[in-house]
């Protein structure tokens, strides 16, 4: 799985408990999928059980190449 150096150097860092499987999940079987206006940039979420809550996985354009995770507190599919 590809990713930016942002989401090497900044996301990982302060967000250590985040598994590539999650990551690979939310890009493979999202309960949703958005291409953001601004930017292209897409956003995948998926449930994670053992967060208690959903995950959004933000790509590049491409669809593939992570760039941003965090869990989502606001989201409801």
């Amino acid at each position: 799985m590809e990713t930016t150096n942002y989401f090497r150097n900044d996301v990982m860092i302060k967000r250590p408990y985040i598994k590539a499987e999650w990551l690979e999940l939310a890009l493979a079987r999202p309960v949703q999928r958005e291409v953001q206006d601004d930017d292209g940039r897409i956003r995948h979420w998926v449930w994670i059980e053992e967060l208690g809550r959903h995950l959004r996985v933000v790509t590049l354009e491409d669809g593939t190449t992570v760039h941003n995770a965090f869990p989502d507190r606001r989201f409801t599919p």
